[in-house]
């Protein structure tokens, strides 16, 4: 059996107790904590590749035994991948509708949603009653109070059977019928820049993203609020629908010059983990619009 724990990214965080045992690495970003994991399970942002760390994992070496599972990223991709290597690893048959839930959150993690509908309105009341099938596990897995192997035990009975835990489910529709009054009140802040072709949100609320693809297909979302753990920072991200809209990889490149510390994958990537981006959204506005790209 596995251990799991979600790592401390920040430069100063302790992560000594954790690093006792042997780690596997999933989704590990950070450098310095990357060298301390004897692997790391990361096809996305270490090889560039367009394939989730959950996809990943159905056929990768098993992790060894007495191993902690670890992740700076504690989301459906790196919890989900924790669970396909337990089932594995405890010899459980992978079935056609887990395949089917495990292809969801890839599509998902890489943006693989099919082509960009075109700017959409703004959620409103008229469609609250509209689910989203991630939103619920999503919320479980995000949160920093349960300890990691309990999400994990989540996430399999999820992909098993697509059993979510109710009071996550309740708590995403309370959370966005509060988005949508944060809209209409403006404590959600959008806006169109350079041309309408980059929507820039400003929100505390974790949909920020989603609400900027309303508006246009590349986003910057600065969430001053941020909450990592039990730290909160001001947390910059910069996102494309599709990676034609934006060379992403390129933007954060030379951002990672102005700040060190910023990274992603092809699609999506943000500012240093556990600290405070000091940059401007005019900043990286100025950087990311270098990198838009003419629609195909």
């Amino acid at each position: 059996m596995y251990d799991y724990s979600v790592l401390d990214p920040r430069p100063a965080g302790n992560n000594e107790s954790i690093f006792e045992r042997p780690c596997y690495g999933i989704e590990v970003t950070v450098p310095a904590l990357i060298k301390r994991c004897y692997y790391n399970l990361d096809p996305q942002h270490r090889e560039g590749l367009n394939q989730a760390a959950i996809e990943a994992a159905l056929t990768a070496d098993l992790p060894a035994k007495g191993s902690t599972l670890v992740t700076v990223r504690p989301d459906l991709d790196s919890f989900g991948s924790m669970a396909i290597f337990s089932f594995r690893k405890e010899g459980e048959a992978i079935d056609s509708a887990m395949m089917e839930r495990i292809a969801m959150i890839a599509d998902s993690d890489k943006f693989a949603k099919g082509g960009y509908p075109g700017s959409q309105p703004l959620p409103k009341r008229e469609n609250l009653a509209v689910r989203k099938p991630l939103a619920a596990i999503a919320a479980a897995i995000a949160d920093y109070k349960v300890p990691p192997a309990e999400r994990v035990a989540m996430m399999k009975k999820w992909l098993q059977a697509g059993e979510e835990p109710i009071w996550y489910r309740e708590k995403v529709e309370k959370e966005r019928l509060e988005m949508i009054e944060a809209l209409e009140s403006g404590q959600i802040k959008c806006e169109l820049r350079s041309n309408g072709r980059i929507a820039v949100v400003e929100s505390s609320h974790r949909s920020g993203t989603a609400v900027g693809y309303c508006l246009a297909p590349v986003v910057i979302a600065c969430n001053p609020d941020f909450k990592q753990g039990s730290v909160s920072c001001r947390k910059l991200t910069i996102c494309a629908y599709q990676s034609k809209f934006a060379d992403i990889k390129s933007a954060l490149a030379e951002l990672n010059e102005l700040e060190p510390g910023w990274g992603g994958a092809t699609t999506i990537g943000g500012s240093p983990q556990g600290v405070s981006s000091e940059l401007t959204v005019d900043q990286v506005v100025m950087v990311l619009e270098k990198y838009l790209q003419e629609e195909e």
